[in-house]
C-alpha cells in the first residue's frame, strides 16, 4: 500500500511539474523567437559559423581552422574544439544558417537538462527544478548567447558536466566520477580556453558549506581534477605537433597579451561585476518577491534547509566572474558559464517552499487547467512565430542585405578587392564568409571590385563594369582578370 501510494504521489508531481517545464521553455523559446530563423548575427558567432562551416566543407582542420582567405587564414584565437563539434552539425544538416542556431539553442538547451541533473544530486527530486531554469532564462545574456552562437554555449555543456559529475563522484563515493569531472574541464578548455579551469574549486567549496567530506579528501579530489585536466593538456601537447603549434600561437597571440592589456581593452577591470550584476536583476527580482511573500507569512525556517549549498554554488559562481578581472579585455559573456551556478545558488534557498506548494496544488482545478492549456498555446505560438521570421533580417540589415546582392555575381571560394580603408569593417568580412564563403582584399587587384562610394575610387579602365549597387556601394568586375 505504501508502495502504490508513494508511486501515485511521484506521478502527481510529475503531472504537476511537467507544465511547469512547458511554461520555463515556452519562455526561453519566445525570448529567443525573433531571431532563431532570422539571417544576422554578433560578429563573432557569425565568424565561428563561417571557420565552422569551412572546417565542414574541407577547408582548414581540426588544428588549423580557416576564416578567410586575407583575415585569419589560420585561426588562433580561440581553441578549436567548439568550431569542430559545430562543423559536425554543419556536415550532416548543409551550410544553413538554421545550423549553427540549432546547434547553439541545442548547447543552452543541454546546460538547462544539466542544471536540472545538479538540482537532483543537491534535493534528490526533480519537480521543482524547473524553478532555477526559470532562473536561469531570466538572465538576459543567456537567451542572447543561445541566438549568437558563442562559444561560452559550448563550454558551459562541458563545465556543468564537471560540475554534475564530481557530485555524482561524492554521492556514490567514487574517484572515477572525479576524474571525468576532470576531463570534462579539459574539453572546457579546449573549447574556450583557461577559463573553463574555475570548477577546480568545488571541493573546497563543499568542503567549506556541505560538511559532508574531510580536508584530506577535498585534498585528493582537487588533485584528481588538477592532474586529469592539466595531464590531458600537457600529453596532448607533447604528443601531437599540430596540436603544440596551435597552442603556442594561441598562448603568444591571444592569452598572454590579453592578460597583458595587448587586445581589445575596457577602462575598469569591475566592468565584468557590473555586467554580472545587469543580468542578474531580473532573477533578484523575482527572488525578492517570493522572500518578502515568505516573510510576511512567517514561514523563513522553510528557507534554512539548502542554505549552505546555496553558498556553496553561490561560491562557484562567482570564481567564475571575479578572475576576469585579471584582464582588461572583458566583455559580459565571457562569464556565461558561471550563470547556471548562480541560478542553483539562488533558487536553493525557495526548494522546501515551491515542493510543498506544488503538492498542495489541485491538478483538477480549473486554475490548473487554465494554466496548462495557456502554457501549451504559447509554446506552440512562439514555435510559429519564430518560423515566421525565416528570411528576414534581425540585424545588421545593410550588411547582410550587400552581400546578397553581391553574392548574385560573386561565385563562391572567391577573393574581392575592397578599398583599404574598408578592411577593419569586419562584419563584413564575417557575413562575406559565412553566407557566400568571399574574402575581402585590400591589397591586391582581383576581378571584382566592391567600392564603397564615400571614398576615393581606386584606378578603373574601359575593362570595368559595374555590377550593381547596393546603398553606398558599387560592385564593379573587371573582364581583364581572369
Amino acid at each position: 500500500m505504501n508502495y502504490r501510494y508513494i508511486c501515485m504521489k511521484g506521478f502527481l508531481n510529475y503531472q504537476r511539474s511537467v507544465y511547469f517545464y512547458i511554461a520555463v521553455g515556452a519562455v526561453f523559446w519566445g525570448i529567443c523567437s525573433p531571431f532563431l530563423f532570422a539571417n544576422g548575427m554578433f560578429f563573432d558567432g557569425t565568424v565561428y559559423a563561417a571557420i565552422a562551416k569551412n572546417m565542414a566543407l574541407g577547408k582548414g582542420t581540426f588544428w588549423s581552422p580557416h576564416y578567410t582567405e586575407t583575415l585569419y587564414a589560420t585561426f588562433y584565437e580561440s581553441p578549436p574544439l567548439a568550431l569542430w563539434l559545430e562543423s559536425l552539425f554543419f556536415r550532416l544538416f548543409g551550410t544553413s544558417i538554421l545550423v549553427e542556431r540549432f546547434y547553439s539553442v541545442l548547447c543552452i538547451v543541454l546546460v538547462g537538462s544539466l542544471v536540472v541533473k545538479i538540482w537532483k544530486e543537491i534535493t534528490n527530486e526533480i519537480v521543482t527544478a524547473w524553478f532555477p531554469l526559470l532562473l536561469f532564462i531570466s538572465f538576459p545574456i543567456i537567451t542572447w548567447t543561445a541566438t549568437n552562437n558563442m562559444l561560452e554555449n559550448t563550454m558551459s555543456v562541458f563545465i556543468c558536466c564537471s560540475v554534475f559529475f564530481y557530485l555524482k563522484g561524492i554521492r556514490n563515493k567514487k574517484y572515477f566520477f572525479t576524474m571525468i569531472s576532470g576531463l570534462s574541464l579539459f574539453l572546457g578548455v579546449l573549447s574556450k580556453g583557461v577559463v573553463a579551469f574555475f570548477p577546480w574549486t568545488i571541493p573546497f567549496w563543499f568542503f567549506l558549506f556541505s560538511k559532508k567530506i574531510p580536508f584530506k579528501q577535498v585534498a585528493i579530489d582537487t588533485f584528481i581534477l588538477l592532474i586529469s585536466t592539466l595531464l590531458s593538456l600537457i600529453l596532448l601537447y607533447i604528443f601531437s605537433h599540430n596540436a603544440k603549434l596551435f597552442f603556442d600561437a594561441y598562448l603568444s597571440k591571444q592569452l598572454f597579451s590579453s592578460v597583458a592589456g595587448m587586445r581589445e581593452v575596457v577602462d575598469s577591470r569591475f566592468l565584468i561585476v557590473k555586467r554580472l550584476w545587469d543580468n542578474i536583476i531580473p532573477a533578484l527580482v523575482v527572488v525578492t518577491g517570493i522572500l518578502i511573500a515568505v516573510v510576511a507569512k512567517k514561514q523563513t525556517t522553510l528557507l534554512k534547509e539548502h542554505i549552505h549549498n546555496s553558498l556553496l554554488f553561490l561560491s562557484l559562481s562567482l570564481c567564475g566572474v571575479l578572475p576576469i578581472m585579471l584582464s582588461l579585455k572583458q566583455s559580459g559573456f565571457y562569464i556565461v558559464p558561471a550563470y547556471p551556478f548562480l541560478a542553483i545558488a539562488f533558487a536553493l534557498p525557495f526548494q522546501p517552499l515551491i515542493q510543498t506548494l506544488m503538492e498542495k496544488m489541485n491538478t483538477s482545478s480549473k486554475g490548473f487547467l487554465s494554466f496548462k492549456i495557456v502554457s501549451c498555446t504559447l509554446l506552440i505560438a512562439v514555435i510559429v512565430f519564430s518560423v515566421s521570421q525565416k528570411g528576414k533580417i534581425a540585424r545588421d540589415k545593410p550588411e547582410v542585405q550587400l552581400v546578397f546582392a553581391c553574392g548574385q555575381y560573386i561565385p563562391p571560394n572567391t577573393t574581392v578587392s575592397i578599398d583599404k580603408e574598408m578592411y577593419s569593417r569586419w562584419s563584413l568580412h564575417a557575413y562575406f564568409a559565412r553566407y557566400k564563403s568571399i574574402s575581402l582584399d585590400p591589397d591586391h587587384r582581383h576581378r571584382y571590385y566592391l567600392h564603397d562610394k564615400n571614398l576615393p575610387l581606386s584606378s578603373l579602365d574601359e575593362n570595368s563594369t559595374v555590377l550593381t549597387e547596393m546603398g553606398d556601394f558599387v560592385l564593379f568586375e573587371r573582364i581583364d582578370i581572369e
